[in-house]
């Protein structure tokens, strides 16, 4: 495994980090409402105190959700990008959850087999070599623990260009986005030793969410 900091690529990729705050904040309704929970709640089931780890949190908008949600869990989030971290402190100031800045491509300093949920919300496709994420995932869970994964899939170049002008950068940016199917997050999902329960597309099939579980 590279012991090499992804921090470099995560800012080409992401490009303008302006653009994807604002991206992010004006999503996360759409993102985090009854579509994500529904299959969370059937899914997830969170021992009272357990411990949930968010791979990738950006600036803290799934966790202060899940803060509110399970007042008395232990929470965890992990990010690289410094600025991203800042503003997740900030946001989560009073909420009781420790924050890491950690890169997702090599171990993260959190103990083996100690933690009972995983997840991870469009961080996947940002990593240079993504199956790190999985790697970190399946260390990390307790047997039995949960896998809660969401990312942008494929799907067709026609449909992602509605908008855009078709340059490097533009394509570039579809084969980042666009390079793994549902059944490709699947199969490296079980490629890592974890039992997959349930995918499924939303917002027209562009994005996956993916259930797993750590064999007991």
């Amino acid at each position: 495994m590279s012991e090499q900091p992804s921090f470099e690529h995560l800012e080409r990729h992401q490009r303008d980090l302006d653009a994807y705050r604002s991206n992010v904040r004006n999503s996360a309704e759409v993102r985090f409402g009854p579509g994500w929970w529904g299959p969370w709640d059937q899914y997830v089931d969170l021992p009272e105190g357990g411990h949930i780890v968010d791979l990738g949190c950006g600036p803290g908008t799934l966790l202060g959700r899940l803060r509110a949600r399970n007042p008395k869990a232990r929470l965890t989030g992990v990010e690289l990008h410094p600025a991203l971290l800042e503003e997740a402190q900030q946001h989560l100031a009073d909420a009781q959850v420790s924050l890491i800045q950690g890169d997702l491509a090599v171990p993260v300093v959190i103990p083996d087999a100690s933690v009972d949920v995983v997840v991870s919300s469009l961080s996947f496709h940002e990593l240079p070599h993504p199956p790190h994420l999985l790697e970190n995932a399946a260390r990390i869970l307790k047997p039995g623990g949960t896998l809660v994964l969401f990312d942008i899939v494929k799907w067709p170049l026609s449909a992602y260009m509605q908008g855009k002008e078709l340059t490097p950068d533009t394509l570039d940016h579809y084969r980042e986005h666009c390079l793994f199917s549902p059944e490709d997050l699947a199969w490296l999902v079980q490629a890592h030793g974890l039992e997959v329960q349930e995918v499924f597309t939303r917002h027209s099939g562009r994005f996956a969410y993916l259930f797993a579980q750590k064999p007991a």
